[in-house]
């Protein structure tokens, strides 16, 4: 190779190099902080099943069931107490984000205790107090009512919550 030639190439060579050089480094940070990260996340959720359940103490997740769309993961407190599942749905105005609900049911069939823990859309159906209208209700709902003005955020809160019960009622995790 003329000196010309390396001239030429050298750039490259070098940069290659510097590429080379920070994902290695990026693979290492990666290495020792995913972990870290996993464990954070963990904790998130395990605090959100604690605040749709306060009473439970422990949670495993329930594998092998089969799930509506909407539902993502359900757990089984560890005392018998009742199940918290985790949520996600959108309404036709969602801005891509999904709206995350945790809710839990307890073993009598009535919501105890429900968080948003995810909502994005420009308008405000009440993120900190429309939950709460679901605790102590069963699968039917009764007397809780859609918010006007953002009917499709409330009736997609509404369906993923009867996603819910569907899910615990199809795979017998409680009965009627």
């Amino acid at each position: 190779m003329t000196a010309e030639q390396k001239k030429k190439f050298m750039p490259a060579i070098v940069l290659t190099s510097i590429c080379l050089v920070v994902a290695l480094a990026l693979a290492a940070v990666n290495m020792f902080t995913a972990p870290i990260v996993e464990e954070n996340n963990r904790q998130k959720e395990m605090e959100s099943l604690r605040l749709a359940m306060p009473d439970g103490k422990d949670f495993t997740e329930v594998e092998g069931i089969t799930l509506p769309d909407t539902v993502k993961s359900v757990y089984r407190e560890s005392e018998g107490r009742g199940f918290v599942l985790l949520l996600s749905t959108t309404s036709q105005y969602t801005s891509g984000d999904p709206m995350n609900i945790t809710v839990g049911i307890g073993t009598d069939g009535k919501i105890t205790g429900i968080r948003l823990t995810s909502y994005t859309e420009s308008k405000d159906f009440g993120k900190e107090t429309y939950p709460d209208t679901y605790v102590g209700k069963d699968e039917s709902l009764d007397g809780v009512k859609l918010v006007a003005g953002v009917t499709y955020s409330s009736t997609a809160f509404r369906e993923a919550i009867k996603a819910a019960f569907r899910a615990l009622y199809d795979n017998a995790l409680l009965a009627k």
